[in-house]
């Protein structure tokens, strides 16, 4: 799903294209979606293609989010929560969001928080596309009147928050009771997202993270990242490109993924992104910065996506491109100083 999202962020009209179908601009194919889950829910709330498309054409791109351990703490606890009181609500547990993030471990030092929820996802990519595409009563009545889209589309809208710059997600798909009513899965879904910043006695910043992961497309062999096909202990090394001296570097986890904080790097400089032991050429990026406003001034570096796709061939490594629910929560700090 983290894959999913930021494929989605970085172009969020060919997401649309790879979840539904239209046999022309803004008018539905004989089959809505090649995934059933998906046509189904369509279908049921009679999205409106026409408006769905129109949305889509305004849409503008996000920075990637990176995985966060403890987003995924406090994610994963909610969705136990709402199997357990079989609601699909964002206030079960009486917290305000801030607080539920950090219980799980989250900064203090946090920017941004916002939540997504989904109790009866029939899979991952179900979930994703309910996020992305938002469908649900739209503008506040029953199924199969109004567009079928959520107003707003907030979901959507908080995958696209180029403030958000990482994210956990936690699943619950065991020891779901056969009698609950809402929170019915067989996925309940959380997704929490945040941003953080530090202090170094005279600025504030928050720091870019490099993400992306290490991978060997052998299972669907779609120049995308499938569960699975992930590499495990991938040394990735950042360089600055003038020097060649060492500026960051860190491995791949378990599922392939890497998520390496840019600390104290700026704009302005070329850096290099080596995964040595896959046999690739090496990759270059320069960060981007901007200034935020949380009662004080906040210098923001953009997260970086850089992914490693092996395929193997005779005798050689080919590099293959990267190809690219409940009213939501959200919190923002306005008071920082």
């Amino acid at each position: 799903m983290l894959e999913l999202t930021n494929r989605f962020r970085s172009d969020p009209q060919g997401e649309l294209s790879k979840l539904v179908n239209f046999s022309s601009p803004g008018v539905w194919a004989g089959v809505k979606s090649n995934d059933p889950s998906i046509a189904y829910a369509l279908n049921f709330f009679g999205t409106s293609a026409t408006d769905l498309a129109s949305q889509f054409s305004t849409l503008t791109g996000a920075p990637p989010l990176a995985w966060n351990g403890a987003l995924n703490v406090s994610a994963t606890t909610y969705s136990n929560l709402m199997v357990t009181a079989d609601q699909q609500a964002h206030s079960l547990d009486g917290l305000a969001l801030d607080q539920r993030i950090t219980n799980g471990g989250y900064s203090a030092n946090w920017l941004e928080a916002g939540e997504n929820l989904f109790a009866a996802a029939q899979s991952p990519f179900h979930s994703h596309a309910a996020f992305v595409v938002d469908w649900g009563d739209g503008n506040g009545v029953t199924a199969g009147y109004g567009n079928g889209i959520q107003s707003p589309a907030g979901h959507r809208d908080l995958l696209l928050n180029s403030s958000m710059k990482e994210i956990g997600i936690g699943f619950q798909n065991i020891s779901i009771p056969g009698s609950n009513a809402t929170a019915i899965g067989p996925y309940v879904i959380t997704e929490h997202l945040a941003s953080q910043f530090r202090f170094d006695g005279t600025t504030y910043f928050s720091d870019a993270i490099l993400t992306g992961s290490v991978y060997q497309d052998t299972l669907l062999a779609d120049a995308f990242y499938t569960p699975g096909e992930g590499l495990a202990g991938e040394a990735i090394h950042v360089y600055n490109d003038l020097t060649g001296i060492l500026v960051a570097s860190g491995f791949s986890n378990s599922a392939g993924g890497f998520n390496i904080a840019l600390t104290g790097l700026t704009d302005g400089v070329v850096y290099r992104v080596e995964a040595p032991d896959t046999g690739l050429a090496a990759r270059t990026f320069t960060l981007t910065e901007h200034t935020e406003n949380y009662g004080v001034p906040v210098l923001v570096y953009d997260n970086v996506y850089q992914s490693f796709a092996v395929v193997p061939e005779p005798g050689s490594l080919l590099l293959c491109l990267f190809a690219g629910l409940s009213l939501l929560g959200f919190r923002s700090r306005h008071d920082l100083c």
